[in-house]
C-alpha cells in the first residue's frame, strides 16, 4: 500500500503518478534531496482480472499496445481556462516535435526521446490543439468534468477533422492543463501528473462526432511552483511529458516510497519510469532502459550461453544488451546493456535522488517480472524484492560482477558472472564470462580468424555492423560458396565438412533468424521477407561467407 490510502482511486485502473519536489526543481538534479511523490497503488478489487497491455514483448506472452510503433499521430490538447492562459502552442509544437530541439535547457524533443530510445522504430508526431474552455479552472474539477468538454471542442476543430484520419481508432492523447501541478491539486486532489483512460475516469470509452478517445496523459503545462506562468521560459519539465506518455504506451511506475512518501525505492537516477525523468533538470531523461525497449518489443537480448566467449556489447542505442536468465523461471532474468554519458543519457552521472547517485557504464539490470504485480503500478514497493532495478554499475575497465543470483525456483546462472570488462570508447565494451580468461581489449573481428571473434562474438551478438572493426557483410571467404534466392527459398551450397550455421540480419543489423546444417546444401524459406537480407555463414565457428542479398523477385 502507498504512503495514503488509495482506496478512492477505485476506478482509476492504470493511474499513473505523480513527483512533487521538497525543493525547486530547477535544482533537483545535482542535489541528493528526497523527493516527495504521489503514488496509486491498485489493490485486488480495483485491478481488472486481465494483466495490463504494454509490457507486453518481454515473457509474459502479452501484446504490446499497437501504437508503440511506426509513425503514430498523437492530439495534444493545450487547454487554457478564463483564468489561467496557456502557453504559447508555437513552443510547445516544438518542444514535443522539433528534432535537435534545444531551447529552455533540454538536450532534445519529446519525438527524439522516443526515436532515439526505439531506434527509429517507434516515430511519434505530437499535433498541438489550442483549446479554450470558458470557465474558471475550479469548475472543471476532476477528469470527467475537464476532459469531455476539451474533447469536445476539439473535434469541432477543422484542422482536427484534416488530421483525424491518421489517428488510432480509439485515440489515445496528450491533455495539458493550464496551470502548476500543484497549483492544480489545490482545486482537486486527483489532479496530479498521471495517466488513465475515459473508461476507468467516466466509465466508458468518450465518443463524440463519431470520434473515440480512452487512454490520455494528463500533464501540468508550467514548471513547478510557476501556477500564473506566461513566459515559455516556465514550461514543465521535459521529462514529465515523456514519463506520462510512457505510461499511455504501456509502461508502469519503477519508482516506489517509504512510508513518508519519499522516492527511495527503484532504479531512481536510471530510468524514466523513476526519478530519471528529473536528469538534468528535467530535461535530460534518461532513455529507456533494455528492460523497457523488449516490453515494446524494441529489442531482444541475447541470451549469455556460452561460458568459454569474449563478448561485445555495443552502445544501448544501437539496440543491443545481454540476458542472464533463471533456467526454472525465464521471466526472472538478468540484462546486460552499456550506456556511457552520451545524448539523454549524459546527466545520469550527475544525478542523485535519495542518496542514490547515478553512474554511467554497464549496468546490471535485475528483473522478476510477473503480471499481476505489474499491474498495481507499483512493482518496486517491496524494499526486500526490487522487481526491476539497477544491481551494480561497471564504469572503469577490468571491473567484474559475480552476483546473478535467483530467488525463484532455485535456479542457478548459466554464467559465474561478467569480468574482465573493457570500454572501447563510447561505441562498446567488451567483457568474458570466466575470470581465468585475460582481455585487455576489444579484438579487432575483422582481422582475427580465433573463435573469439568469428564465433564468440557473432554467437552472442543479435546484431554485426560493417564497420571496419566487425566482419563485411559484403565479402565472400571462399570462392566455392554459393547463396542464392528463387521462389522465396534461400539455397546455400557451402562444399566444406562441418557444422554451419547461417544467420540472416535486417538493414539495421537485428539478427532476424538462425538455421543450423551438417549437409553441404540447405535451403530456408524466406518467402515472408520483402526487404535485403544480410546473410552470415559460419563452419565450426569459422566464418565463411557474409553477404548482402535480395529478397525481391
Amino acid at each position: 500500500m502507498s504512503w495514503f490510502d488509495c482506496s478512492t482511486f477505485w476506478m482509476r485502473l492504470f493511474g499513473a503518478c505523480t513527483l512533487t519536489a521538497s525543493v525547486a526543481w530547477a535544482d533537483v538534479a545535482e542535489s541528493l534531496e528526497n523527493i516527495r511523490m504521489e503514488k496509486i497503488i491498485y489493490t485486488d478489487n480495483m485491478m481488472m482480472p486481465a494483466a495490463p497491455a504494454g509490457l507486453s514483448m518481454i515473457r509474459s506472452g502479452n501484446d504490446a499496445d499497437v501504437f508503440s510503433a511506426g509513425e503514430r499521430y498523437f492530439p495534444v490538447l493545450l487547454v487554457e481556462t478564463s483564468d489561467f492562459k496557456a502557453l504559447d502552442s508555437a513552443l510547445i509544437a516544438r518542444m514535443f516535435n522539433e528534432e535537435g530541439f534545444k531551447e529552455n535547457g533540454v538536450y532534445g524533443s519529446v519525438r527524439d526521446y522516443f526515436v532515439e530510445s526505439s531506434a527509429g522504430k517507434f516515430k511519434p508526431t505530437f499535433d498541438i490543439y489550442p483549446i479554450k474552455l470558458p470557465k474558471k479552472f475550479s469548475e472543471y474539477s476532476g477528469d470527467a468534468k475537464f476532459i469531455p468538454p476539451s474533447i469536445d471542442m476539439l473535434v469541432e476543430r477543422s484542422d482536427f477533422k484534416a488530421r483525424a484520419g491518421k489517428y488510432e481508432s480509439v485515440i489515445p492523447f496528450v491533455i495539458l492543463h493550464p496551470t502548476s501541478k500543484e497549483e492544480a491539486n489545490k482545486y482537486d486532489r486527483y489532479f496530479f501528473n498521471h495517466m488513465d483512460a475515459l473508461k476507468n475516469s467516466m466509465g466508458r470509452i468518450y465518443s463524440k462526432n463519431g470520434y473515440n478517445f480512452n487512454k490520455y496523459a494528463f500533464v501540468s503545462q508550467k514548471a513547478e511552483n510557476k501556477p500564473y506562468a506566461t513566459s515559455t521560459k516556465d514550461v514543465a519539465m521535459l521529462g514529465a511529458f515523456i514519463h506520462e506518455f510512457s505510461h499511455v504506451i504501456g509502461l508502469v511506475d519503477l519508482y516506489s516510497a517509504d512510508e513518508y512518501g519519499y522516492a527511495t525505492i527503484g532504479p531512481l537516477p536510471y530510468d524514466v519510469m523513476a526519478l530519471g525523468l528529473r536528469n538534468g533538470n528535467g530535461g535530460y531523461p534518461a532513455t529507456f532502459s533494455a528492460f523497457e525497449r523488449e516490453a515494446m518489443g524494441w529489442l531482444k537480448p541475447t541470451e549469455i550461453v556460452n561460458g568459454d566467449s569474449v563478448y561485445e556489447l555495443k552502445n544501448l542505442s544501437k539496440m543491443q544488451a545481454y540476458a542472464v536468465s533463471n533456467p526454472n523461471q525465464p521471466n526472472e532474468y538478468y540484462l546486460v546493456e552499456y550506456r556511457p554519458a552520451v545524448g539523454f543519457d549524459s546527466k545520469i552521472g550527475s544525478s542523485s535522488y535519495s542518496q542514490k547517485k547515478g553512474k554511467n557504464g554497464v549496468l546490471i539490470w535485475y528483473v522478476d517480472y510477473n503480471s499481476r504485480v505489474f499491474a498495481t503500478n507499483d512493482p518496486n514497493g517491496d524494499i526486500n524484492h526490487q522487481r526491476v532495478e539497477v544491481r551494480s554499475v561497471l564504469s572503469q575497465n577490468q571491473e567484474s560482477f559475480t552476483e546473478f543470483d535467483f530467488v525463484n525456483n532455485n535456479g542457478k546462472a548459466s554464467v559465474d558472472g561478467i569480468f574482465n570488462i573493457v570500454f572501447d570508447g563510447n561505441d562498446r565494451v567488451c567483457f568474458t564470462t570466466k575470470r581465468s580468461r585475460t582481455l585487455n581489449k576489444c579484438p579487432d573481428i575483422a582481422s582475427s580468424s580465433s573463435a573469439t571473434s568469428s564465433s564468440s562474438l557473432s554467437e552472442s551478438s543479435s546484431s554485426v555492423s560493417s564497420s571496419s572493426k566487425t566482419v563485411s557483410l559484403t565479402q565472400s571467404l571462399l570462392p566455392k560458396m554459393q547463396i542464392h534466392v528463387s521462389h522465396g527459398m534461400l539455397g546455400i551450397e557451402a562444399p566444406v565438412a562441418g557444422k554451419k550455421t547461417l544467420r540472416l540480419y535486417d538493414a539495421i543489423g537485428n539478427m532476424v533468424g538462425s538455421h543450423s546444417f551438417v549437409e553441404q546444401t540447405a535451403s530456408v524459406d524466406i518467402s515472408g521477407w520483402n526487404r535485403p537480407v544480410y546473410v552470415r555463414l559460419d563452419v565450426d565457428g569459422r566464418l565463411l561467407l557474409a553477404k548482402r542479398i535480395s529478397t525481391l523477385p
